[in-house]
């Protein structure tokens, strides 16, 4: 079988695409917040360590999920 030559590759997402693919600061925030508390519901961190972990208030990783 012959191989071809290495060629470095392009970037090919242009800023346009790459816009697809960002969240809005709600969303994060969000994201976030059930991140540090599936951590805590998997014993990985305590409620404060993930709050730290993931910059988000410990009453928000403490409160009951909605």
């Amino acid at each position: 079988m012959k191989q071809r030559k290495h060629r470095p590759l392009q970037d090919e997402l242009t800023e346009a695409m790459h816009s697809e693919f960002t969240v809005d600061a709600e969303t994060e925030q969000r994201h976030r917040v059930q991140t540090a508390r599936s951590t805590v519901a998997m014993g990985m961190f305590t409620p404060a360590q993930a709050a730290e972990a993931y910059d988000v208030p410990l009453a928000e990783v403490e409160a009951p999920a909605s």
